[in-house]
């Protein structure tokens, strides 16, 4: 998965009063090389007077106490704030007054309220006996000399082999594991692996599991190769749960160890043998440098950025894309089902050639999970699902550079070979092992609604998906999974319907009844509606009707439904769905039509120069062949990429000037706004920028993306469009020379988010033109897409782009939509170039609270530059992202 920096601290996680779901959390999992670590992180991350119980794996004891320690649990919890404990965390480390061999009792009795040790010897019940009282004798040791307020400990330390560790924990009780890598110290290298599985199994399916920590203790393994190969099976199994939130401390030690084995080194003249992340393995190196985004690192920062770059450095860097493709702007490549595909690893620079190249898909290791904290007999359809999601790494047998989609068509949904798929590749590269970050990849059947139904398929039932977050991403547009609802409700955001995650009564509020209480054979269809989509309800269980079969517009029992629970997606007949779910009628809905209370209308780029100026000149108004539409919408803007000004001189090859009665034409044409954050803002100096945004406002038309002298260049302007509701519109360049003060830069973070943040709260809807992109290409760039998710994270509604001079796609992130480029709206000077004469006009209809209801393209065709409206053209020849609609419908 990608970087996993989710949206609550950890903290948080373990302190909450009431827990959240315990696999929809965050699983925290902290690595340092010294186990007293642990005690230094945990007093800081949990809440110190909630009790959990700590199952303590090593190949020792941990349980000598600390005299007098109650001094340490007062100093813990008489602290003004977090920082404050930090520091004192921080000085008793740099102290060591806490060590490897002690670091469990000053966090008794509370947050650890009882112990679990399981050895790394197999022991008979004798055995586990003695070890137990030797270990409570540890912790008591002190308690004559100095009390302990809770008193004797002895009762709350269990020694347990791993075969009946399940019958001491309780099924409730929060739980935090610890795994000390000495645990596995001299096994084979097959049997440590073989060991680590099937602990590494059995914790992350505790339900109630809060945190899990490593110690790598290095001075208790055989050697170096030994330390770092166990690390890496610890962070290969971490990386493998897309809910943990990783932090790596190579860096801190703790002072003054006086173990036993220290000791003895001590007296030998011999020093300690110290964990050295610099010594990683090639295949350690190529995880974190692809997994890099998920490692948190707090201490030691600049050192372990210098040291990923070194590794960086060292060979050419390897990522996978799909040839001839793009994706989308949530980074999943998307492919029509039936259609052939490439998968290519791409090497930088491309002189390198890869050798030795291996193929690895990411499956879903369980197919249902349960996220919340509800009991079996609560939610009996989840009973013994997993708590979290996690992934198997599964062998592709193919060892070429290009991967053809076809020899992984066995992974997809078999029946419309469609669904979602992480794909990774391993290379030897100038002599090192590199490996590519995760391709997803998902094959889609159909269009519209249903393809978004489609490419779920194969992806895990998550019991309680709509609590998922992850960076910006929350619920199934993480693309871990789904459960009933919340299946269509992806769907539909990925139709432009910005609809909350919810369950199938909410569902119901979004979408129109077509007929109640129905039977198979009673209710009528129509390819709009499926296209659209139509949804069968159950009460609490939902589907998607995917294909009306014969008799065709009558929903019968042999028609097909896509729904999920509990396990993967799949399609069945519609008898097939009411017999299983014992039912006999059901209720039908449908996505509502449209009904916008306001219309909005954008345009691409204006250039009223040229031959275009030379045409105004003679009385030719170059909005003709569009006027209709604009003059019928409540709000219409576009970007203006010349300057309305006699002032100035340019001595630049490419420099627009129109003529003076331009804004006036503007005007009479329709438009309210005209973006002037773009590349030719500036084409004949400040004073004529200045001048031409004096001509647009005596004609009422708002210049937007300007600055003033007091004013942030990148602040909104606001627009009444019905009944008082307001619109804010924000007009940024992402193209030189938008910068300093005169328009407003993408690249000004800071006054954008301000801008953003007072347009939220004086306006209900928030609109954003972006001048952005490569000339002439319909491909869209990584830094486009960077930016539409940063805009729509930070709160736009809306993202309209220009720049391209042809139209780009029109795609959906998170229920927004993002025209990444309208193309020209009126320019001249390429006729034999196709894509320069056909724009095309956003035309995006609002419901009664001023939010998004519509949005489609409208094609154009430019004849000497100025457009008209384009009748031939279909809106698929607009194109799209792969999978993303032109035109969508959002729920009122």
């Amino acid at each position: 998965m990608t970087a996993r920096a989710l949206v609550l601290c950890t903290a948080a996680l373990l302190v909450a009063a009431s827990p959240l779901p315990a696999g929809a959390s965050i699983l925290p999992i902290y690595i340092e090389d010294n186990h007293a670590g642990t005690f230094y992180w945990l007093a800081q991350n949990i809440d110190l007077d909630q009790p959990c119980t700590l199952v303590h794996f090593d190949a020792h004891s941990d349980a000598s106490g600390i005299f007098d320690s109650d001094k340490i649990r007062a100093a813990l919890r008489n602290v003004s704030s977090g920082q404050a404990r930090q520091t004192l965390l921080d000085r008793w480390r740099s102290e060591g007054a806490v060590q490897c061999f002690n670091w469990i009792e000053p966090l008794m009795p509370a947050p650890i309220a009882k112990v679990i040790w399981v050895p790394a010897e197999k022991f008979s019940p004798a055995e586990i006996r003695g070890r137990t009282q030797e270990a409570t004798a540890f912790l008591d040791g002190h308690l004559e000399a100095a009390p302990r307020k809770s008193g004797s400990l002895r009762g709350s330390y269990v020694v347990s082999d791993f075969e009946s560790l399940q019958k001491h924990l309780a099924p409730t009780e929060p739980l935090v594991v610890t795994i000390d890598l000495d645990y596995f110290a001299g096994l084979p290298v097959a049997a440590q692996g073989t060991a680590f599985a099937r602990i590494w199994d059995f914790v992350i399916e505790r339900p109630n599991l809060r945190a899990i920590t490593f110690a790598i203790s290095r001075p208790y393994l055989r050697n170096e190769n030994e330390a770092q190969r166990l690390l890496t099976l610890a962070f290969t199994s971490a990386l493998s749960l897309p809910t943990a939130e990783i932090e790596f401390e190579p860096f801190l030690t703790v002072a003054n160890d006086h173990s036993n084995l220290a000791k003895e080194l001590m007296a030998k003249g011999e020093k300690l043998p110290a964990f050295d992340i610099a010594q990683a393995p090639q295949e350690l190196r190529a995880r974190i440098l692809s997994e890099r985004k998920r490692i948190s690192v707090r201490h030691g920062t600049a050192r372990w950025q210098q040291l990923l770059s070194s590794w960086n450095d060292e060979a050419a860097q390897l990522h996978l894309e799909i040839k001839h493709r793009q994706p989308s702007t949530d980074n999943v490549w998307r492919i029509p089902a039936r259609e052939s595909a490439e998968i290519e690893l791409v090497v930088e620079p491309w002189t390198t050639k890869p050798q030795k190249i291996e193929w690895f898909a990411l499956t879903p290791k369980y197919s249902r999970c349960n996220l919340t904290n509800l009991s079996i007999d609560q939610v009996g359809f989840v009973a013994n699902a997993a708590a979290r999601p996690a992934w198997n790494e599964v062998v592709i047998d193919h060892h070429d550079s290009v991967l053809p989609v076809r020899k992984i068509d066995n992974l997809f949904d078999r029946q419309l070979h469609c669904g979602s798929l992480r794909l990774r590749a391993r290379a030897l590269v100038d002599g090192k092992i590199r490996e590519t970050p995760v391709l997803e990849l998902r094959r889609f059947a159909g269009s519209g609604f249903r393809a978004a139904i489609s490419e779920q398929f194969g992806l895990p039932y998550l019991f309680g998906s709509g609590e998922l977050s992850e960076n910006s991403d929350t619920g199934p547009e993480t693309n871990l999974g789904a459960d009933c609802a919340n299946f269509v409700i992806y769907a539909l955001r990925r139709e432009g319907r910005r609809i909350a995650w919810s369950d199938p009564k909410r569902l119901r509020e979004h979408l129109d009844l077509v007929a109640r209480s129905a039977t198979p054979g009673t209710a009528k269809i129509t390819a709009e509606d499926l296209q659209r989509g139509m949804i069968i309800h159950l009460d609490t269980h939902v589907a998607a009707v995917m294909e009306d079969r014969q008799p065709v517009g009558i929903l019968d029992e042999n028609d097909l439904v896509a729904h999920q629970l509990g396990d993967a997606p799949r399609v069945v007949t519609l008898g097939q769905l009411l017999r299983e779910r014992r039912k006999n009628r059901f209720d039908l809905l449908r996505v509502p039509l449209p009904r916008p209370a306001a219309t909005l209308v954008f345009g691409g780029d204006v250039m009223l120069g040229r031959s275009c100026a030379a045409k105004i000149e003679r009385g030719i108004d170059p909005f003709a062949g569009i006027g209709a539409v604009l003059q019928s919408a409540s709000f219409a803007a576009a970007n203006l990429e010349c300057t309305i000004s006699n002032l100035g001189h340019s001595t630049q090859r490419y420099a627009f000037r129109a003529p003076a009665r331009s804004a006036q034409l503007l005007r009479t044409a329709g438009f309210h706004a005209m973006g002037l954050a773009n590349n030719h803002a500036l084409d004949f100096g400040t004073a004529a920028l200045r001048d031409c945004a004096a001509s647009l406002s005596r004609e009422k038309i708002e210049p937007v993306g300007l600055g003033t002298p007091t004013g942030n260049a990148c602040a909104p302007s606001f627009f009444s469009v019905r009944d008082g509701k307001k619109i804010a519109l924000l007009a940024i360049s992402d193209v030189r020379p938008a910068a300093g003060s005169e328009t407003a830069a993408a690249s000004d973070r800071v006054g954008l988010s301000d801008a953003i943040a007072s347009a939220r709260s004086h306006a209900s809807l928030v609109v954003c033109m972006v001048h952005w992109g490569i000339e002439n290409t319909a491909n869209i760039t990584d830094e486009q897409r960077e930016l539409a998710r940063w805009l729509v994270d930070h709160g736009v509604d809306l993202v309209v782009g220009s720049h391209p001079h042809c139209v780009q796609p029109l795609d959906f992130y998170h229920g927004c939509p993002i025209a990444y480029s309208l193309g020209n709206l009126v320019f001249d000077g390429a006729p034999l170039i196709a894509s320069w004469n056909h724009g095309a006009l956003l035309e995006i209809g609002l419901n009664e609270n001023m939010k998004v209801s519509s949005a489609s393209l409208i094609p154009l065709v430019l004849e000497t530059g100025l457009p008209r409206m384009d009748l031939a053209a279909d809106k698929t020849d607009l194109g799209s992202v792969e999978g993303a609609p032109n035109s969508a419908a959002a729920a009122p």
